[in-house]
């Protein structure tokens, strides 16, 4: 079972497709899935199950790119301490105003991604 579950698809601008695919699939255990984008063929689907996907890697500059992009975490914690041992660039756990905790983590092209308790 993997530490992380998609919060919904979401866009995330960056320059380095090849690049940024490898180090998503390296660090957050995602995987090239193949399914219908609304973006079209300049994006990479990634998903944690063969059917979903979790994070679209495509051109910076779109106006959903401006979203900070969220994944769920059942333990927060353990999922905060395996990124950090893999080298990724990750905040202190806060709390938001609703009362839920999460963390930021910043992928290889300083794209923040919202950690966050599931629901």
């Amino acid at each position: 079972m993997s530490l992380f579950a998609p919060a919904g698809t979401n866009y995330i601008g960056v320059v380095d497709m090849a690049a940024a695919t490898t180090w998503y699939i390296q660090k957050l255990g995602l995987r090239k899935v193949d399914v219908e984008l609304d973006d079209g063929e300049d994006c990479v689907a990634l998903g944690f199950e063969k059917d979903e996907c979790a994070l679209c890697l495509g051109p910076p500059g779109r106006p959903t790119d401006e979203l900070t992009p969220m994944l769920y975490s059942s333990n927060l914690r353990k999922a905060r301490e395996f990124l950090i041992s893999t080298g990724v660039n990750v905040s202190e756990i806060q709390k938001d105003r609703q009362g839920t905790h999460y963390f930021e983590m910043r992928d290889l092209e300083g794209n923040v991604i919202e950690i966050t308790e599931e629901p």
